[in-house]
């Protein structure tokens, strides 16, 4: 009987290997000068630090949308550009593209990442480079590699709604607006999956393991797709993957509350956090370029694209 079942798993991981192999080209479209081209620009000081409502996050907006629009994908419900109205008199905007599926009625996945930050408070910029130019980064790599995908005729079998949301760091409007305002139903989204400071290596799990990621809300995915992302990270990656937050589901939980993930998970649709956690930068003026890890931003934005591809 074990014989059977170690017998059944290895065909399972060569078929999946093999499934998974013609889209390996597609990973190249990822590397440093590409990585470093957009984090820098996001993080840069001539954007202000990215507060909604200023001229640096009209920039960064303006930015995500010509990337979406080169990329090939197609404006969702409409329009790129979704305004709403934010706390305080401000105005926001989320952006967003589509890539449809090949597949008649198969179902939604929405990748997510907010590109505001704190702005400029007195004389101090806040670039936000990890919180969230990082996720931002990822969002575009992997919009590019499904825009790319779609022209050539490969897919996706899912229909991919890629979001940019502004207004975090006011009470999580965008992505509330986002939810709120959606067009489709809940019921065919299979994964809202947000990216949220995922770009350092600067709190490994283990104190010095750097080859890590953290995924939160995989008891929020239906129970055919729970353990997808071990598979993928098992088969592609090959990194440490946590699904509490350094081991305390109590910290875990208060993590999960304090990003975009959250307005999906209230409405009742399926949401995961990818993250490589706080530290001692986050929402500090030192949040810059200098402490990214591209090598590593690169594996986990990888690991959430044969996720998708699971999904």
């Amino acid at each position: 009987m074990k014989k059977s079942l170690i017998f059944l798993f290895a065909f399972m991981a060569a078929a999946s290997l093999q499934v998974h192999s013609r889209y390996r080209i597609f990973e190249d479209i990822i590397y440093y000068k590409k990585q470093h081209g957009l984090l820098s620009f996001m993080a840069d000081d001539l954007s202000g630090g990215r507060g909604t409502g200023s001229e640096g996050n009209r920039m960064t907006m303006l930015f995500i949308r010509d990337r979406f629009e080169a990329y090939g994908l197609m404006p969702f419900e409409g329009s790129y550009l979704k305004p709403f109205p934010a706390d305080s008199g401000l105005k926001g905007v989320n952006v967003t593209g589509f890539v449809p599926s090949r597949k008649a009625g198969s179902g939604y996945v929405i990748v997510g990442a907010h590109y505001d930050h704190l702005g400029q408070i007195g004389d101090k910029i806040y670039n936000g480079a990890d919180d969230n130019a990082s996720g931002v980064t990822a969002l575009l790599n992997l919009a590019e590699i499904f825009g790319t995908m779609y022209k050539a005729g490969l897919g996706p079998e899912k229909n991919i709604i890629f979001a940019a949301f502004d207004a975090k760091e006011h009470n999580m409007a965008g992505s509330r607006h986002f939810v709120s305002t959606l067009g489709i139903d809940r019921d065919s989204i299979a994964c809202a999956i947000n990216i949220d400071q995922i770009g350092t290596v600067l709190e490994p799990l283990d104190g010095k393991d750097t080859n890590f990621v953290i995924m939160l809300g995989e008891n929020t995915l239906r129970p055919e797709d729970r353990g997808k992302a071990a598979r993928c990270n098992m088969l592609h990656t090959g990194m440490a993957l946590s699904h509490t937050y350094y081991g305390s589901e109590a910290f875990s939980g208060i993590i999960y509350r304090m990003s975009d993930q959250t307005a999906f998970h209230e409405a009742g649709i399926p949401a995961l956090l990818f993250t490589s956690g706080i530290h001692r930068h986050t929402y500090k003026t030192t949040d810059d370029t200098d402490i990214i890890s591209y090598p590593m931003l690169k594996k986990r934005t990888l690991l959430i694209f044969h996720l998708i591809m699971s999904l």
